[in-house]
């Protein structure tokens, strides 16, 4: 099922590069994380959606489920990341990955293409058109999420330290002074 995920702050791009898969053997992937605060009332179409997909494959079991952890949900609470690094940036919030082994088409809030690829960084703002799947594969079950396109809605806080070339030289220095 295609849909479309509603804006949110945004962690972990590869938009642009694929990073090495979690398995070995497979195949490069593309990925973002998308992160919402917990209770956002703009998920519930996102959340019937999952439903649905494995409702499809499961039959009415599938809700029950879900809740119970018994299937996979792509969007997942904060909390799962509490034992990582980035167990702050996920605290109060609720996030969904979705990866492809194709690379996904960047457009920016004009839906023109993104060139610059220092405009999209995690941190940004932006929202997604993925393709929710059902699996059932060496005894995992789920829901999952593959990027089809990532459209930039906004800037955000920039969460990799790094700056734009325009930002750290944007103001003259007398070099003169420095010799």
């Amino acid at each position: 099922m295609q849909i479309v995920i509603p804006r949110a702050e945004t962690a972990f791009l590869h938009l642009f590069r694929p990073q090495p898969a979690m398995q070995e053997g497979k195949p490069d992937q593309y990925s973002a994380t998308f992160l919402w605060d917990e209770g956002n009332p703009k998920l519930a179409k996102l959340e019937q959606a999952i439903v649905d997909v494995a409702t499809a494959k499961w039959g009415a079991k599938a809700k029950t489920m879900l809740e119970k952890g018994q299937l996979r949900s792509p969007l997942r609470p904060g909390s799962d990341k509490e034992d990582s690094n980035q167990a702050e940036q996920f605290e109060g919030k609720v996030f969904l990955t979705a990866r492809s082994t194709d690379k996904p088409q960047v457009v920016d809030g004009d839906l023109e293409p993104v060139m610059d690829q220092m405009d999209v960084y995690s941190g940004c703002i932006g929202r997604a058109d993925i393709w929710l799947f059902a699996y059932d594969k060496a005894g995992n079950k789920g829901v999952g999420a593959i990027l089809n396109s990532f459209q930039k809605l906004d800037d955000g806080e920039r969460k990799s330290g790094r700056r734009p070339a325009s930002d750290a030289f944007g103001e003259e220095e007398d070099d003169e002074a420095l010799l």
